[in-house]
């Protein structure tokens, strides 16, 4: 069974966009190839204006889920946080079914769902979608329910409580609402609720802040942040995909904190880039001028991650290929280089200097990769590192490979050591300063 989230965006009045996170278990372009299915939809009846759900034909995300506390909950849903009457602040509440436009009808003292929000709003280019795994699925699912019973009974009756706007902990911790231009207090809207979500399974949103644009929310959302947050998960997909390790939610928040500290690398990404840009050219998406500095220099890591582990599978004829990564980066504060590995729940443990006569670590060494790729597959080992299969190797080599490649790792440029991978690192540096 596959697992997708995907962030929603409505642009409202004056375009001020509402977010809302959808959960279903086929991807949302194949449902829109369903065309129009048989589903219950709420409708107001004949002979009274109460909500009824009725048997109806219509689009997939027309339908009326069944409720996440409920018995017949069948895992797939759309969500969302909203106040619970329009305000800028005020007591906030999760909707189910928020593919629609909740309304508070004062005869029946409850919401209604017969408002629907307009077809673009699940067009390509205002939702983003991320194939997940069962645990973050399922982890995701879980907190959201929590929030649901939470403000399961909050209505407009209640009254605005200010006092609750103190720090976004009190914000976050009573679901209370606050999106106000004004930024006396920190947001937590319907934006920052739904990255806070995606956030704590592990999925890369960057930040949990309010980066959403307001308007024009369909350029904007296509042409920076959505694409660029899409190509960075897909990049994580493929490493996610080899190692079942990253499928958890703790591996996926290692990986995702790991490739953070590469932003703004002074070399190790650069020899991978030149050959990617000429691949792809000026119109590559992470050279497009218009994109957030900061999602920039990210997308610009997994662009090297994807390159660096594309020329390990270009070796291998297998589509199935298993294995673990093991994730290295140099702490500054300490001037060590540190690994994060399953084996060791991904602590991270400090390495002094790793043993060449390891065929996979020897290539990481010599190319420069920030992390190790271990197959499970001992056929796959050997056709990837032959080259790097050195035997017992000399202890003056050992030494001066390890300070070599924690140098490049600490981002240290060096005239001591001279390698053809660090020669076209340092001739691409070179004609950046140009």
């Amino acid at each position: 069974m596959q697992y997708f989230v995907t962030i929603y965006i409505h642009p409202m009045d004056f375009n001020i966009p509402h977010a809302f996170l959808g959960l279903t278990h086929k991807h949302p372009d194949e449902l829109d190839e369903q065309g129009y299915i048989d589903m219950y939809k709420y409708q107001v009846g004949y002979y009274s204006d109460k909500p009824t759900l009725i048997h109806v034909k219509g689009k997939w995300y027309e339908q009326i889920y069944p409720s996440i506390i409920d018995s017949n909950f069948q895992d797939e849903g759309f969500f969302g946080f909203a106040p619970v009457e329009s305000a800028f602040n005020h007591w906030g509440k999760v909707f189910e079914n928020n593919q629609y436009i909740p309304k508070w009808h004062d005869n029946f003292q409850q919401y209604t769902y017969i408002d629907e929000r307009p077809s673009s709003t699940f067009w390509q280019q205002n939702c983003c979608v991320f194939e997940i795994s069962k645990e973050q699925y399922e982890k995701l699912l879980e907190s959201i329910k929590e929030d649901v019973e939470k403000t399961i009974k909050r209505t407009p009756s209640l009254i605005q409580d200010d006092s609750k706007m103190t720090s976004l902990e009190t914000l976050k911790e009573n679901l209370y609402y606050n999106s106000s231009p004004i930024n006396k207090y920190s947001y937590h809207n319907c934006t920052t609720w739904a990255l806070n979500k995606l956030d704590s399974i592990g999925i890369e949103v960057y930040n949990t802040k309010e980066w959403i644009p307001d308007a024009p929310i369909g350029f904007n959302v296509k042409n920076t942040l959505f694409t660029t947050i899409q190509a960075i998960h897909s990049t994580f997909l493929k490493f996610q995909n080899i190692d079942d390790n990253l499928k958890s939610i703790k591996g996926a928040i290692a990986f995702r904190d790991w490739a953070r500290k590469y932003i703004n690398h002074s070399c190790l990404s650069q020899v991978y880039l030149e050959q990617y840009n000429k691949e792809r050219g000026k119109d590559s998406l992470f050279l497009d001028k218009e994109i957030m500095q900061s999602i920039f220099h990210l997308g610009y890591v997994y662009v090297t991650l994807d390159k660096i582990l594309q020329s390990r599978l270009d070796k291998i004829n297998s589509k199935n290929i298993k294995g673990d990564f093991e994730l290295i980066y140099y702490e500054q504060r300490e001037g060590q280089l540190k690994i994060l590995k399953a084996s060791n729940d991904y602590k991270a443990e400090p390495i002094k200097e790793f043993d060449l006569s390891i065929p996979a670590n020897n290539c990481s060494l010599n190319k420069f990769y920030p992390f190790i790729f271990i197959p499970k597959d001992e056929m796959i080992s050997r056709v990837l590192y032959h080259q790097y299969d050195y035997g017992k190797v000399s202890n003056s080599y050992e030494i001066a490979m390890n300070e070599f490649y924690t140098n490049v790792i600490a981002g240290i440029q060096s005239d001591k050591y001279w390698s053809k991978s660090y020669h076209k690192i340092n001739k691409h540096l070179e004609k950046l300063n140009v």
